[in-house]
This record gives C-alpha cells, structure tokens and sequence, in this order.
C-alpha cells in the first residue's frame, strides 16, 4: 500500500472487540516491533475518529488538524501528511483502521482513498475471518474438555446410582424376599401370612417409589410433556428447607435448551439445599427484550466462586462448572454472584430467537 500511494509508512489498527479500543496491530518498517503496544480509544486521534464515524479521513498537515494527537512511539513529527480509511467488514461494522503517512507534505485523492477503502474492506474480512476461526477453535477445544469432563461426570454418576438403587431398591427387594418366604412357611398361621404379607406390599411400595425417583432424575418426563415453565414449577415442590418463590412467565424453547435450562436450575436447587442454608430461595423465569431469563437467588451463606474445587468425597465439583458449560454449548450466558454472607444469585441468559 505505501509503494501503490507514494506513502512512506503504514499502519493497520485492529478495534478491540470487547474494550472499544484500537490496537496497533500492524505496521510498515522500522514499527513492526510495536505491534500490541500502541491502543487508542475510539475517537481518538484521527484513527480514533475515523473509527467512530466510519468515513476516511485526509489531512494534508496533521499538525494544523485538531483530531491529531501525536504518539511519542509512532514518531510523528517525521511525516507532514497522512490519510486514514476504516476497515469496513460484514454489516458495515469498523473492524479496524488503515493509516498510512508521508514525509513530505501532500494532499491524498479520491484515487488513494478509493484504493485504500478497497483494500481496507478486503482486509476486514480477513480480520473477521482469522477471528471466526479463533472463536470455533476455542469452541472446539471447549468441547473437547466438556466431552471429558461429561465422561468423568458419567462415571461418577453411574456410581452414585449404583449405590442408590442397592440401598434404595435392592435392599427393599431382599427383605421382600424373606418376608415372603416367611409367609410360605407360615401357611398354617393365617396371622402370620397376613402380617408378612403387609410387610412385602409395604416394601413393594418403597421400591417402585424410589425406582420412579431414580428415573425422573434420569430424565424428567414433565419436561416432555409439559414444557419448560411447568417443569420448573415441579422442580420448585421438590425442595426442602427454604421457603421458594416461584414466578414462572411464558417461553417456549427448542427441546435441548429446555433441557439444559431445566439442568441448570436443578443444579442450583441442590447446590441451596445442600450449601446455602438459606431461608429463602427465588425461581423466576421470564422473557424480554429478544431474551429468556432463568434466575435462582437465595439469600445464604454465599461462597468465593474462584474457590470451588472438589467435593467432600474428593470428586470433582462439577455444579458450576457443569452449569457453565451447558449454557455455552446452547448459546446461552451464565453470571454466577455471590459473596461470603450475602446469598448467591444464578442468572442463565439465552436468545429468544432460539425458539
């Protein structure tokens, strides 16, 4: 681009996506070494303005221009004139600004900024294509953390049920065994019979109860049936100790975002029940502003969430990590607040549109 317009420094700045910021990120010999070093704020300096309007700016003496505001690293009292063009990508969004500077005095064309803002569009677009490949590549290797985490997670859930259906159902069925053998050999007391018999249809009934247990945290078959709202609404009855809220509004979502909300709040609920010991806790699902919102908040004891780590039983404590991850793997966004002392407020945040 220097040879093309007879300039004798380039520059490319790169807008910070997240801190409205431009970055020098590129730039013409002897400044390559100032790549990353060099930030301006959006209408800052002459780049800085033409990021904020999105129109190419010429100045012919940028020391009688009052957008200019001279860098120290970027030596501008070498160069008399500059012109600067805004890096245009998909929407017409400013990914970034084109800078290039002369020694001697000039006054750029139409030409020169007809060239530049074609060049600068192109070099948008690889902007927003190496950025596109950083988000799935980082997508891809948060999936593969997920999908070892959801192994291990499997794992010790499988022992976990395996422990609750020997003492929840196989117990039950043993002693329901022997109450009914006692009943064969006891066919001569009619008493007898009757007495073992009420004794098995009672451990009968605490089996298929704990079984239906043990398959609605398998899957919640409300869920399915009922949708979202009215599945939170059940879950709500299922907690014990603090006093719940519930202000459950209409939205309706694609079955694994209901799912993975429903896993959240489930998640949430256990986490009040098992840590909180709060007296009051608040379900609350709503819709607005293109959004669905799910919020959990208790007013208990709170935590330091960057000191979670294992459980008591020294397996991993997947209960915020698990519940970030799903939100991320459906588009969704969590907030996790909560301070020592002061409750703990879980906000889930995913885009209606998914609906």
């Amino acid at each position: 681009m220097t040879e093309a317009t007879a300039s004798d420094v380039c520059f490319v700045h790169v807008l910070h996506e997240g801190r409205k910021r431009l970055v020098l990120m590129g730039a013409t010999p002897p400044f390559t070494s100032l790549s990353g070093t060099v930030e301006l704020d959006v209408g800052q300096g002459v780049a800085g303005w033409v990021a904020l309007h999105a129109e190419p700016a010429v100045v012919p003496d940028k020391w009688k221009d009052e957008r200019y505001v001279y860098i120290p690293e970027l030596r501008g009292e070498d160069y008399e004139s500059l012109v600067s063009v805004p890096l245009i990508g998909r929407g017409q969004k400013v990914v970034g600004v084109l800078n290039l500077h002369s020694h001697k005095p000039r006054r750029y064309g139409d030409n020169d900024v007809s060239l530049l803002s074609q060049v600068g569009n192109l070099l948008a677009q690889t902007i927003e294509n190496a950025r596109l490949y950083e988000q799935l590549a980082d997508r891809e290797q948060m999936l593969e953390q997920f999908a070892a985490r959801t192994v291990e997670a499997q794992e010790i859930e499988r022992r976990h049920l395996a422990g609750e259906i020997h003492d929840g159902i196989s117990q039950p069925l043993i002693s329901l065994w022997y109450h009914l053998q006692a009943a064969e050999a006891a066919t001569a007391d009619p008493a007898v019979v009757s007495h073992e018999l009420g004794k098995a249809r009672d451990l009968t009934s605490a089996a298929l109860d704990e079984a239906r247990r043990a398959i609605a945290r398998l899957r919640p078959s409300v869920l399915d049936d009922l949708g979202l709202g009215p599945s939170l609404e059940s879950l709500a009855n299922t907690v014990v100790g603090p006093e719940v809220e519930v202000d459950i509004g209409s939205a309706r979502l694609p079955p694994h975002v209901e799912v993975a909300l429903y896993r959240i709040a489930q998640e949430a609920l256990q986490n009040v029940m098992k840590h909180a010991g709060a007296s009051r806790v608040t379900l609350r699902l709503s819709s607005g502003h293109g959004n669905v919102q799910l919020v959990v908040e208790d007013d208990g004891a709170g935590f330091r969430p960057a000191r979670v780590g294992r459980n008591r039983n020294g397996d991993p404590a997947y209960g915020l990590v698990g519940m970030r991850e799903r939100a991320e793997l459906v588009g969704a966004r969590l907030q996790v607040t909560s301070t020592p002392g002061s409750g703990t407020r879980v906000l889930v945040e995913v885009p209606a549109a998914q609906s």
